[in-house]
Formats: structure tokens, sequence, C-alpha cells
């Protein structure tokens, strides 16, 4: 299957799981912002986990040369066929000739477009994933994102003898992006260096997500938060840290972060509910509250549960 893009809207990468165990030679980590919404966009169109696809913040279009199946998921997706709008979490039959869109309801959040079969990318350490920082992974594997123009091959099963079945995910079942709960945090072993004090602002106030987020980090404005700790070696960074610099303001760290970091950690966003920062949007509010590890990794693994239980029942 050829995709050709007649529209990349702000900003369209191509994403995976990431390029998992080299953080050490100086990689950052990568991968799709919103792993929930990445997985149920592969399994829509029978992908196997770790496949590559668009992750789309604005609106991207593309033209069908061949025929193939696609599914669209993430926050408030909008996804059309020939100006046709399509319910997001279903996969769809597409044929030659065929004009795809697909963008978010909410400007800035990001959304995904899985397309079936073998995706005839460069790898790079093993992934996909574009990194604009690092100049490496794309389509020509120099970070740089999807431009008009570009396309996309695709190695599809075509056995026209095959009868298309549609695969969809209940609306009541889609990933929530409520953020009126708050975040959870577990803390780490530098949050001895918050008084009691400090933790309980950090931990009861509000903050705004300011405009300057990327995949890198996401800087938020609030009550600021102060640490005993004046200087610090460098030391790696994890996904979810929250960085509290000099001047308090929280500074939560995604998928594109640095290897290295040498402001103190009062703890790291979990897994599950990083999605949810991941397509929150300038303005909007959050809010943290502790997590004890064992039940952070218990939430972790009944999510996955959870996805191979729907995935059985899925028709």
């Amino acid at each position: 299957m050829h995709l050709k893009i007649t529209q990349n809207g702000m900003q369209s990468l191509l994403v995976d799981e990431g390029r998992k165990g080299h953080q050490h030679q100086g990689y950052c980590q990568s991968g799709a912002m919103d792993e929930e919404a990445y997985w149920w966009a592969n399994f829509l169109v029978s992908n196997p986990h770790g496949t590559p696809c668009i992750e789309v913040v604005g609106e991207l279009a593309l033209i069908c040369a061949l025929h193939g199946t696609i599914a669209a998921t993430g926050r408030d997706a909008v996804l059309y066929i020939n100006q046709q709008q399509k319910t997001p979490y279903t996969s769809y039959r597409v044929k030659e000739g065929d004009e795809i869109s697909l963008r978010s309801e909410t400007l800035g959040s990001r959304t995904y477009l899985a397309v079936a079969g073998l995706w005839q990318v460069p790898r790079h350490l093993g992934s996909a994933c574009t990194v604009t920082r690092e100049h490496i992974g794309g389509l020509h594997n120099n970070g740089k994102p999807l431009q008009i123009g570009d396309g996309l091959e695709i190695t599809v099963n075509n056995d026209t003898s095959r009868v298309f079945r549609s695969r969809s995910l209940p609306e009541k079942y889609w990933p929530s992006y409520d953020l009126t709960e708050p975040l959870r945090v577990v803390e780490g072993y530098q949050s001895d260096s918050f008084s009691g004090v400090a933790k309980q602002v950090f931990f009861t106030s509000d903050y705004k997500v300011t405009s300057d987020i990327s995949r890198m980090g996401y800087r938020l404005s609030g009550t600021p938060v102060q640490s005993t700790q004046d200087s610090m070696y460098s030391e790696g960074i994890h996904l979810g840290a929250i960085q509290i610099p000099k001047d308090g303001q929280p500074i939560v760290m995604m998928k594109d972060r640095q290897t290295l970091g040498g402001y103190p950690k009062i703890g790291s966003v979990t897994p599950n509910d990083l999605t949810k920062l991941a397509q929150a949007v300038p303005g909007e509010c959050v809010s943290f509250v502790r997590e004890h590890s064992d039940n952070a990794r218990a939430r972790f693994l009944l999510q996955w549960q959870k996805r191979l239980r729907l995935s059985g029942d899925i028709q």
C-alpha cells in the first residue's frame, strides 16, 4: 500500500514502541506519547504490537494508492474517508484513490493513524521513531517530521478472497483523558530533599499546562515548589520524572526527554496517567496525588489485562 501525504498538519511523526535499552548510549527512549491510543490503533488493524504508525498534531491528509485497512485513535479523534466522517477506534477498508484526513477536535492533542501491514521504513537501533532533536528516525532516518509529498510504502495482503472484518472498540472503553482527576505520582528517593510543606504545596495545588511543552517535557505553572538541595550531579532521567528547577515550576519529562538531568525530582507520574498528560494542551490544569509504587505497578498490570480481555471480546 502506498500513502502520499497531502497535508502534514503542525507535526506528523512516525512512532512506535521506541528505542528501549539505549539510554546509557545517549539515545532517548522516544515512542508514542499516548501509548494507550497507539496500542489500540495497531490492534484494530491486526498489526503486531510495535508496528509503526503516524502520530498527528494538527490535521493530516493522505491519498491511498492501493487497497488497505486503517484505524484512527487518540483524544477527540476526527476521521474522514472521502469527506465522510467515520467513527474512531474502528477499522475501515480503503481503496485506491481514497482520501483520508485525521485531526483532533482539541487543537494540540494527538491522534494516531495505523495502517495494516509491514511498514517499509528505516529503523535505527530497532526503532522507526522520529526524534527531531537527535536527527534520527522517520521516513528518511534524519529526524524530520513527515512532509507534504512524502510517500509511505506498506506491504499488505491484498488477497481479495479474504473477507474484510472490521474491528471496533466500544466507546465506553475508549481511553479517558479526564484531567479533573489528579495524576498519580510515585515519590522517589529525592523527595527527601523537599520539606513537608513543599510536598503539601505540590500535592494540593493546581498547575496549568504552559505553551512551553514538547515531546521532551511539559512545563507547568503554579505555586512554586522549593527544594532544599542546592546542587546535584546529573543523573539518568526516568519517564514521567517531575523535575523542580530553581524557579519552582515543575517540568514533567516525556518520551523524547534528555538522557541526563541535574534538577531534583519530587517523583514520577505513573505510566497510566502520563498518557493523559501527553494529551493535555496549553491552558488546561492538572493536579497530583501520591501513589505507592506497588499500587502503581498493580494498576499498570491491570490495564494490560483489561486490554487483552477487551481485545478478545472485540468483534
